[in-house]
């Protein structure tokens, strides 16, 4: 297999680290491009020119985070990983779709600020992003102990908002009576699949 991944993405960094927790790297090749340019690698494996992109072992190309992550849950033998229960494995699967848009919402609020002027900033819709934010993690930190006590795809998309809410909007005040979140937080930071790609370049 092989993953097409940015550095600074976020959302590529999750199949990243998720690969990591099953146990695939010794499958796994990590193919780094860019997005901006017409003759960046990725466009020779994504139409879209987005990332990330999984090449499976048959050729397929899967191009959303979601999806991969569900095609490498398949590849991984792991039982500590992936909830084994029937009912908390669609509990962590529901919650973790909220978790990803909310991570995807995050992101693209995190670019904005970052790459765009000032001038073209839309207040209105920033504090409607914000107010996303602010439910998906009160909807998390009150069902937090179905899964504070384990580890799974639901911690590393929370962990990833929180570190991109941490780096790119310290003045939000997302740690606010959410004691179970930030402690899921702080864990995974501590995590070697997290510390392995940090700013990986190589």
């Amino acid at each position: 297999m092989k993953i097409f991944y940015t550095v600074t993405s976020p959302i590529a960094r999750k199949c990243r680290i998720i690969s990591r927790e099953l146990g695939l790297m010794d499958q796994m090749e990590e193919v780094i491009t860019t997005t901006r340019s017409e003759d960046a690698l990725i466009m020779d494996h994504n139409p879209n020119g987005m990332v990330p992109t999984l090449e499976t072992n048959e050729g397929f190309k899967i191009v959303e985070s979601m999806a991969i992550c569900n095609y490498l849950e398949k590849q991984s033998t792991s039982k500590e990983f992936i909830p084994q229960d029937e009912k908390s494995y669609w509990q962590i699967y529901a919650l973790d779709t909220i978790a990803s848009q909310t991570l995807e919402s995050i992101v693209s609020r995190a670019r904005e600020k970052l790459y765009k002027p000032a001038e073209f900033h839309f207040p209105a819709g920033i504090k409607h992003e914000q107010r996303r934010s602010t439910r998906t993690f009160d909807l998390l930190e009150k069902q937090s102990n179905a899964f504070s006590n384990t580890f799974n795809k639901l911690h590393v998309t929370i962990g990833l908002a929180c570190l991109v809410l941490d780096n790119v909007f310290p003045d939000e005040k997302w740690k606010e009576n959410r004691k179970n979140l930030v402690e899921i937080y702080e864990n995974f930071k501590e995590r070697e699949s997290f510390l392995d790609t940090v700013n990986k370049t190589s």
